[in-house]
């Protein structure tokens, strides 16, 4: 006997009325494959890695419109980083990018605030550290608006 089994299924048409679905009738696979296609059996497989990395994406700078993306602070203190007077701290917003190599940097430990604010300004940790206490509590609030939401949710990072 060569009939074809089918199975009934329910097709949602609707994200709103779970009522709403289309009844279709599908073929299952020959009763002969049934065995290799059981996948009932639990299995825990080693886990799969890359041969290789993935290659790094070069993102074109973006143009945005609409709201501010950096901020730029002058120094009350101006400091001497590299040789050079730093009289205006420049903190900006991060991209997508960089709070995902943020996130992939810090991978089974606690992301610091500082990290990511040195991101934003382009300073090492020991250098915003270096700053004024006046001007660094300037710099650290200006940052701080413009973390990621996903950084500032977690109220356990601490600021040190």
């Amino acid at each position: 006997m060569n009939d074809i089994l089918r199975a009934q299924i329910e097709t949602p048409m609707s994200k709103n009325d779970p009522r709403g679905v289309k009844l279709e009738n599908i073929p299952l696979p020959p009763q002969s494959m049934w065995t290799e296609l059981d996948n009932s059996a639990a299995t825990t497989a080693a886990p799969v890695l890359a041969e290789s990395p993935a290659p790094e994406v070069q993102a074109q700078p973006a143009t945005y419109f609409g709201k501010m993306r950096e901020r730029s602070i002058p120094l009350q203190y101006p400091v001497a980083i590299g040789g050079h007077e730093i009289t205006t701290i420049t903190i900006r917003r991060l991209t997508l990018g960089e709070a995902q190599d943020l996130l992939e940097k810090s991978r089974g430990r606690t992301l610091m605030l500082m990290e990511i604010y040195a991101e934003m300004t382009g300073l090492s940790e020991v250098e915003l550290r270096s700053l004024d206490d006046e001007d660094g509590t300037i710099v650290i609030e200006a940052a701080y608006d413009f973390l990621p939401p996903r950084f500032k949710a977690d109220d356990a990072l601490p600021a040190n």
